[in-house]
């Protein structure tokens, strides 16, 4: 896995444990830690193989176990450990300019809207307020331009 896909992994794992729950101010470091790999000069795998994930700032123990476990099979334990809270499909909502984690923890808790294509289907069958529903459109239409 190239460095620029392992960042998104934890960028859209930050996003995951908002919606899901989870403390903002502690999801937020996996969004530093994406940064950091992303600026790394070396391949992420390489270090994983010879044993130095913990040498990324901001990487301990723990955070270098849920890498390995994102590099190994794409997904961390920390992620399943708070599905049971929200689905991760929920995340595809955040790919959209505007609609972040906090929009989609609103669409998610307030309207059990799982995924992009369900709020799609529903902003077009007008289940929104009229304002919700524009901003909607618009930031998907510029999302899909």
């Amino acid at each position: 896995m190239e460095n620029a896909e392992l960042a998104q992994k934890l960028r859209d794992l930050r996003d995951f444990l908002i919606i899901a729950g989870y403390d903002e101010s502690h999801a937020v470091r996996y969004t530093h830690i994406a940064r950091t790999i992303e600026r790394l000069p070396e391949p992420v795998e390489q270090m994983r193989r010879e044993g130095r994930l913990t040498e990324i700032p901001q990487v301990g123990k723990l955070i270098a176990l849920y890498i390995k476990e994102i590099l190994d099979t794409g997904v961390s334990s920390k992620q399943k450990e708070w599905e049971a809270q929200a689905p991760f499909t929920v995340v595809e909502m955040c790919r959209v300019p505007g609609l972040g984690p906090k929009t989609a923890k609103l669409l998610w808790e307030g309207f059990q809207v799982k995924d992009l294509t369900e709020l799609k289907r529903r902003t077009a069958s007008g289940e929104f307020d009229q304002h919700l529903s524009a901003r909607i459109r618009n930031a998907i239409a510029a999302f899909e331009a």
